[in-house]
């Protein structure tokens, strides 16, 4: 109950559906509608949450969230690039290697980031096959942050049935 401008109201909520924001994201890409089932990865600061689509609707019961984020991405990218060559760099500069655009560096550090995207992208892959995901079976549309690190970083090998980056 609250009141406002004067008036009294009364709200009562009887049900709650919570899904991550990419459901909106997708329902704008017609190509996907025509897909039975899909699998929605939202690649976020901290997680990554996944969800599949059968026939346009979300199945509450396929929802997961994985703590594999681009924040840890990029930590574990800096580390790496510490240990192997001694050079402390910045957040701003592994997101713009990873991304694949220009950054004035070390070239073995750039070689080593953009070998932990690759690597960052093939452990996110198992996680989702993992978490009961099949991604070789159902498509895939990646969006948030992290999207572009993994479009960049997918390969022939990986095997995916279909993959699609909404930036």
């Amino acid at each position: 109950s609250f009141r406002y401008e004067g008036r009294d109201y009364a709200v009562t909520v009887r049900d709650v559906k919570l899904f991550p924001q990419g459901y909106a994201a997708v329902l704008t890409q017609t190509e996907l509608l025509d897909e039975p089932s899909v699998i929605v990865a939202d690649i976020g600061g901290w997680t990554v949450d996944l969800m599949r689509l059968d026939n346009n609707v979300p199945n509450a019961a396929t929802c997961r969230s994985l703590e594999l984020g681009m924040i840890r991405c990029i930590d574990e990218v800096k580390e790496q690039v510490r240990r192997d060559v001694g050079l402390s760099v910045t957040d701003a500069q592994v997101e713009r290697v990873l991304a694949g655009k220009p950054c004035s560096m070390d070239e073995d550090a750039r070689g080593i980031i953009q070998k932990q995207g690759r690597l960052y992208t093939e452990r996110l892959l198992s996680a989702a096959m993992e978490a009961g995901f099949d991604l070789k079976a159902i498509p895939v549309v990646m969006l948030g942050g992290g999207a572009a690190v993994v479009k960049r970083n997918v390969a022939p090998q990986d095997g995916l049935s279909r993959f699609f980056s909404l930036l």
